[in-house]
């Protein structure tokens, strides 16, 4: 009885014969106040506009009417639940507001629709009544008592009106949004279709667990043949990646991640070894023209060749040729199937400016489902709530400090038995003492046995082939050998004419274009021994109290320190290098501001490969060129000397971590305590304070 799908014609003739009564249908059922309105962009945006509609109407105690014009998002739904919730809310809302200029009509004890759906007939409906337009939302609740003044009349709200209309947690609206929308059901026959694509997506798992294990990764058998992992790629087919969005001044999505997406799906722990769905309208075939007319394709090769990817197409080909859904050629059949896959997926990844992923991430949040949203930049909160369009009491965006702090480190295939011993040493003391998530940068292959053997250690592995090689290869070829390489007053390094030594230093450089989400990450490199845990307090120097003084506060209020001083970097902090001196110096244990090395990291590239011979008089490599080019108001702030203790230096129990700085402990100390040996001339007077007043015993 709550439907009405005839016309305004058939509806009034029923009345005027009778029919009406016998139909059970109240004359009355055409409300004094109607509100009309529009919906407009996608499949998300018009769900939540509808239910929007809903609570406008129930403040107004104006009946709504649904649009008649064909492809709107109710005509997937099941409406009964959804149109006796929105009458029990009109009901609920009447009776707690009197008095009010309607005093019980929609409080009555009668039959009557809050949502009327009409085929046809909306000018007889909407003839004779007194036309009014809601121009912004400061209007919703003054013009109440003005439409039931004048009736019978009519409002109309625009879908611009009602995206902007927010919704907050804690509040009555957001309370009542869920529970209209907790009633919103879609039709079987988009279940039907989701789940016979669920059940091909299975057929996908052994593909999964047969490339992750290649990689070194362990499959979860108890997980189920059914699971599998859903991402919202934001990418077009044509390299159209850089989008203005006028609604949010002065940002856009130039910054997406969409290119770096499987290096933040692999540092974020999204196991490869479960199928990875596409909510995507993109075919296979144009997934793989935008893999292959990107600009960074060496980044997005990461996505495609550690993740077993499962296109909609891929999916719905095979179900189609069984099965034909009545509903398949509504425009927002698919991307309704897509949306109830993702909710049920077991983890979600999507765009945080996207409206289809920031009302899933909603979603998925209350049902307490993992989500990550991918993109980072300066936006990293999700849109819907940073507009307050729906906007939850907890962030769902990226913190600015993580519960977790990550720890990154760069490592080379090829260097040797003893550099492999230090890795492993590195690793095997963080896990153990501390709560850091190792994530290593590597120029390997993700199926060598060099790569596969550091994420079965435990370590989360990005694959990275960095646009610099050919000039530093072509760099130390140049002047390997050469007597005058060391003019100008330049510091050589013994580590100038190792090739893989070089790319593996120089790899750090190339940390703020990953893809990683972390607004700050700890970066030490792998001869290092974990003593204790690495926090946020320690790192910038402060007591706990303060810190949370500090974490409350969003990226733009942060007071950076200034150069040389502890506390939160402008670009990155870094410790002392042989002597206890209280200088940012050394790059083998530092603190990074993400944000602000990726603004700077085209011109401090340019800068690096305009060097004649990759060797500045400060020092030589990837050291040297950051503190010659980050220097005056960007020089770098100071990190506590607990971070990047030396071996040399006196034992200090306090350490966070001890770094074999200069001297390795296999290769250089352990010959010089046995019998004096010293195969590095440069380490010579660090091996002795390390034997006489050092750790290193």
């Amino acid at each position: 009885p709550l439907l009405y799908d005839g016309s305004l014609q058939t509806i009034l003739a029923e009345y005027q014969s009778g029919d009406a009564s016998r139909k059970g249908r109240s004359p009355g059922m055409i409300a004094p106040v109607l509100m009309e309105f529009d919906t407009c962009a996608g499949f998300a945006e018009q769900q939540m506009q509808v239910v929007k509609a809903v609570l406008v109407g129930s403040e107004l105690g104006a009946q709504v009417v649904l649009p008649t014009n064909a492809g709107h998002v109710w005509d997937l739904w099941i409406l009964e639940p959804f149109l006796a919730v929105a009458e029990s809310l009109f009901r609920s809302a009447a009776c707690q507001r009197r008095p009010s200029p309607h005093p019980g009509y929609w409080c009555a004890q009668k039959h009557m629709p809050a949502v009327l759906v009409l085929d046809n007939g909306r000018q007889d409906l909407v003839k004779g009544r007194k036309s009014w337009r809601i121009e912004h939302v400061a209007e919703i609740e003054s013009l109440r008592d003005v439409l039931w003044s004048i009736t019978p009349s009519t409002v109309h709200v625009s879908c611009e009106i009602l995206s902007n209309i927010q919704i907050v947690e804690p509040g009555d609206k957001w309370d009542l949004f869920w529970k209209v929308w907790g009633n919103v059901k879609f039709q079987e026959d988009l279940q039907s279709t989701k789940q016979r694509m669920v059940e091909r997506l299975s057929l996908y798992a052994a593909a999964a667990i047969e490339k992750s294990k290649q990689m070194g990764f362990r499959s979860d058998k108890n997980k189920g043949a059914l699971h599998f992992n859903a991402l919202h790629l934001y990418a077009h087919a044509h390299g159209q990646l850089c989008t203005p969005h006028s609604s949010t001044p002065g940002r856009d999505n130039c910054v997406t991640n969409t290119l770096e997406v499987g290096n933040v799906l692999l540092s974020e722990g999204v196991s490869p070894a479960i199928p990875l769905y596409l909510a995507t309208s993109l075919s296979k075939d144009e997934l793989e023209q935008w893999r292959e007319e990107s600009k960074a394709s060496v980044l997005v090769d990461n996505l495609f060749d550690a993740y077993t990817l499962v296109s909609r197409d891929m999916l719905a080909e095979e179900i189609l040729r069984e099965w034909t859904p009545r509903l398949k050629h509504h425009k927002m059949f698919w991307p309704a199937v897509s949306f109830l896959l993702s909710m049920d997926a077991q983890m979600f990844i999507g765009h945080s400016i996207s409206q289809f992923a920031g009302f899933l991430m909603q979603i998925r949040w209350r049902g307490r489902q993992p989500i990550i949203h991918y993109n980072s930049g300066t936006v990293r909160s999700v849109r819907l709530q940073e507009t307050k369009q729906l906007a939850s009491k907890e962030n769902l965006g990226i913190p600015l400090f993580g519960k977790q702090i990550k720890w990154i480190f760069c490592i080379q295939p090829g260097r040797g038995d003893s550099s492999s011993h230090m890795a492993k040493v590195a690793i095997k003391s963080a896990l153990a003492k501390t709560s850091l998530v190792p994530i290593g940068i590597t120029t390997a292959s993700p199926r060598s046995k060099f790569a596969a053997d550091l994420v079965s250690a435990g370590v989360r592995l990005i694959y990275h082939t960095p646009s610099w090689m050919p000039h530093i290869n072509s760099t130390i070829q140049r002047w390997t050998g050469a007597k005058h390489r060391f003019g100008r007053l330049k510091k050589p390094s013994h580590l100038l004419s190792d090739l893989d030594a070089m790319v593996g230093t120089f790899l750090r450089i190339d940390i703020p274009i990953l893809g990683l989400l972390d607004p700050f990450l700890f970066y030490a490199d792998i001869d290092v021994l974990f003593q204790n845990d690495v926090t946020w307090p320690k790192l910038l120097g402060v007591e706990e109290d303060i810190f949370q003084e500090i974490r409350r506060l969003p990226y733009e209020q942060q007071q950076f320190a200034k150069p040389g001083k502890p506390g939160l970097p402008r670009y990155f902090a870094m410790s002392a290098e042989s002597e206890m001196k209280r200088e940012a110096v050394n790059a083998g244990v530092m603190l990074w501001n993400l944000q602000s090395m990726r603004e700077s990291y085209p011109s401090f590239l340019d800068f690096i490969v305009k060097s004649d011979d990759i060797t500045w008089p400060i020092g030589p490599g990837d050291q040297g060129a950051l503190r010659t080019f980050y220097k005056r108001d960007r020089a770098p702030s100071y990190l506590p000397y607990e971070f990047n203790w030396k071996a040399y230096w006196p034992p200090n129990p306090e350490a966070v971590l001890v770094h074999f700085h200069g001297p390795k402990c296999e290769h250089d100390i352990l010959p010089y305590l046995k019998d004096g040996h010293i195969s590095v001339s440069l380490f010579k007077f660090l091996l002795i304070r390390c034997g006489q007043d050092g750790d290193c015993s």
